[in-house]
């Protein structure tokens, strides 16, 4: 055996011996294009990240950083520096402003490495990032990075919400998540949430989950939450709240309240105060935008029970300076020429609309008869449905209450016969939008959110509006 093992080493030493003049003569310069020469990104890095944070960058390509068992790219050497301001900005300094640069040197990781493209997972699905004990974040699809498509998959706002989906389970490492936020939709975790079939965004909502990735298990929805209320912002997550079934809203604030609360018991970061860094430096340095808040339109009103009137008087002057529907008033003149060719002489003065409830509508109209002054009040009940994310409203006609005036007023054969034959099929034969008009009144008026009505799906030139009143 000692013999063998002597003239394999010899052999060795052979080949090497023969090989040694072509290796020498080889530049690795022309092979190896990371080969560490200090250049401008490494003294932007330095100066910018490494010095004042103590973290290390990685964008040289180095494969025993990640899996070695899955393909990825190294990265386009263009993308590094536009993609670390992203992070300085909108993760870095947001946090070294609230909670003190002790804290994020303290608590980030200390080496991110970088990678061209995804990392793919063996379901189908894909990794943006992974971060190992607290120490190391691995961020791949920098070669997919657009500075200019903010909204996109490879955007800013989806890159950064996965750094602070990332840097939340570190601070969930130091202090763990209150047990209170597992429970909430402990029943509905689903590890296989890439099922699109049992796992699309809309069950995901409907469940009380940000994302679908939240219902993988609690630690990630956790993460989630964060990085979503952070990056996308208080509007964005109101309006997603808003368009979430009344029990998976509660679930949804409720998870949200734990999130705030968690920061401040753990770290003393006021979250709002957080939150509004990260959104300013996305509005100020890439320009972000909030999306039209749906808490405060006219639908979502009605669906919260916020509207108390909407009346209609069709003598009222705002409707010279306005304008309004001819469709409408043609219908609304036929109904009063109806009334007053009655027996009574029926007048019409103005027609109100009542909402006792979120799901209710009562429509009042008001009259006096032939020559007399004083007022009287026609009143009929609506079934109201109101789907505020798709802004469709329908009225179904109810039976009035027999003990009240106002439903006996209604049920006068010299006004139940108008109601009748025009407002009853006007309300109830269509599907209308809700909103703030006229639509000739500009926002910028103080008078803008005082006057909202109702037109015609498919047919906005058949509409009404008046002054509303809220509760």
């Amino acid at each position: 055996m000692k013999k063998i093992f002597l003239y394999i080493i010899a052999i060795t030493l052979v080949l090497s011996a023969c090989k040694k003049k072509e290796v020498l003569d080889v530049d690795m310069n022309k092979y190896n294009t990371d080969f560490n020469v200090e250049n401008n990104l490494d003294r932007w890095i330095a100066t910018n990240i490494t010095t004042p944070y103590n973290i290390e960058i990685i964008y040289r390509f180095n494969r025993n950083l990640t899996d070695v068992s899955k393909d990825i790219s190294p990265v386009d050497i263009d993308k590094v520096q536009p993609v670390l301001e992203a992070v300085l900005n909108n993760y870095l300094k947001p946090y070294e402003k609230v909670a003190g640069k002790a804290f994020i040197k303290t608590l980030c990781p200390k080496q991110y490495v970088l990678y061209g493209s995804v990392s793919y997972n063996s379901n189908g699905s894909v990794q943006l990032a992974t971060a190992e004990g607290g120490r190391k974040v691995v961020f791949y699809d920098v070669n997919n990075f657009k500075i200019t498509d903010l909204e996109s998959e490879s955007g800013v706002r989806r890159k950064i919400r996965t750094m602070h989906h990332e840097f939340t389970h570190i601070l969930n490492q130091n202090v763990i998540i209150p047990p209170e936020f597992s429970e909430i939709t402990k029943a509905d975790y689903y590890s296989d949430w890439t099922n699109a079939t049992q796992n699309s965004a809309e069950i995901a909502k409907s469940l009380g989950f940000v994302s679908r990735y939240a219902r993988m298990v609690y630690t990630e929805d956790f993460a989630e939450m964060t990085a979503h209320l952070l990056v996308m912002g208080q509007v964005w997550f109101n309006n997603y709240v808003i368009s979430a079934p009344i029990d998976a809203q509660k679930k949804l604030r409720r998870k949200e309240e734990l999130v705030v609360q968690y920061f401040q018991d753990a770290f003393g970061i006021n979250f709002r105060t957080l939150q509004a860094e990260v959104q300013n430096a996305l509005k100020t340095i890439y320009g972000a935008q909030d999306p039209v808040d749906l808490s405060q339109t006219f639908q979502t009103w009605l669906a919260q029970n916020k509207v108390n009137t909407l009346t209609y008087d069709p003598a009222a002057a705002h409707y010279t300076t306005y304008g309004k529907s001819a469709t409408f008033t043609t219908m609304f003149t036929n109904y009063t020429t109806l009334a007053g060719s009655m027996s009574n002489a029926n007048k019409i003065r103005t027609m109100a609309l009542t909402f006792p409830s979120a799901t209710m509508m009562t429509l009042n109209v008001t009259f006096t008869q032939g020559t007399g002054t004083t007022v009287y009040t026609a009143s009929y009940d609506f079934d109201m449905t109101v789907n505020a994310p798709a802004n469709e409203i329908t009225f179904a006609k109810r039976n009035p209450d027999p003990t009240t005036s106002a439903y006996n007023n209604g049920k006068l054969s010299g006004m139940l016969s108008g109601f009748e034959t025009y407002l009853l099929p006007y309300f109830t034969n269509r599907v209308f939008v809700a909103d703030f008009l006229p639509a000739t009144l500009p926002s910028t008026s103080p008078l803008y959110k005082t006057f909202a009505g109702f037109s015609e799906k498919g047919n906005s030139a058949n509409y009404f509006y008046g002054p509303i009143v809220l509760k």
